[in-house]
């Protein structure tokens, strides 16, 4: 089980050495969510000196997306913008990494194990995807949920889980006075743009990790903003109305059973300040 991370900015977080286990060169990783039970975690990356690493199976679904610099996947050339999803149990193609790129790296359902050279699992499901998101086109959010235009572009979806990665950019002005909570969780890190809610106002580099069932909303984009979300499941939004300061209110489209949990205060970075509580 993962923390509620809300908010953080990543420059707050120290350094480490990257587990990136049979790679040659210098990377370093910031761990801005990790779950120490099973090894999923979600880190950013900086490659002093170019690094790169032979083909294998990763112990985890494994994702790479390019903030800046490059990324060369089995030869294919990826700058910002760029995304490689890798199954579990799925063999990845060599890769390399320009030195001075800045790379998010996601790893779900296990840790960083990797088996270089190493077959095809007999039970593996999928295949690696590789995506330029700069040459994809924005596609309108659908209008249940949010009440203002949102725009997606889907770097990945897994067909069974319905587990999703994507882009969501909002023009300014963008905003929705609800508050809302998922049956999944949700993350998103910030690429660009400036935003307030009611955990607080969010810039380029700032990240959260929200498990299921914790309320956040009161958005108002300042700025055009893009963010990279994930969720591990159909996203839901079930909303709630005339909330009062820290518990409750109406529930405007689900029942008790679909009640929002009763989070304890969030870690959060000395650079975003105290939350108020709003939202709870």
């Amino acid at each position: 089980m993962r923390a509620h991370v809300e908010l953080i900015h990543e420059d707050d977080y120290i350094w480490h050495a990257g587990e990136l286990p049979f790679g040659e060169g210098k990377v370093r990783e910031r761990r801005l969510s990790v779950d120490e039970e099973d090894g999923s975690a979600s880190l950013s990356l900086e490659f002093p000196d170019d690094w790169g690493r032979g083909g294998g199976v990763p112990h985890a679904d494994t994702e790479f997306y390019v903030v800046s610099g490059s990324l060369l996947y089995g030869g294919r050339e990826l700058g910002p913008g760029g995304y490689v999803q890798v199954p579990l149990g799925v063999p990845m193609d060599w890769i390399k990494v320009r030195e001075g790129s800045r790379i998010l790296h996601w790893r779900e359902y296990g840790d960083c194990g990797f088996d270089p050279d190493a077959a095809r699992h007999a039970d593996a499901v999928g295949e690696v995807s590789v995506v330029d998101s700069q040459a994809m086109q924005w596609t309108a959010a659908p209008t249940v949920g949010p009440i203002t235009p949102l725009y997606i572009k889907l770097l990945h979806r897994d067909p069974k889980t319905g587990f999703y990665t994507r882009l969501i950019h909002a023009e300014q002005g963008w905003t929705d006075h609800r508050l809302a909570h998922h049956p999944c969780y949700e993350e998103f890190y910030t690429l660009a743009g400036k935003m307030a809610y009611n955990f607080g106002d969010i810039d380029d580099g700032t990240y959260c990790f929200r498990p299921a069932g914790v309320k956040h909303g009161h958005f108002v984009a300042e700025t055009q903003i893009d963010w990279i979300i994930r969720s591990d499941g159909e996203l839901i939004n079930w909303y709630t109305t005339e909330e009062w300061i820290k518990w409750g209110g109406t529930a405007e489209n689900y029942e008790d059973h679909h009640a929002p949990v009763i989070s304890t205060m969030p870690v959060r970075s000395r650079s975003r300040g105290p939350w108020s509580g709003d939202g709870m």
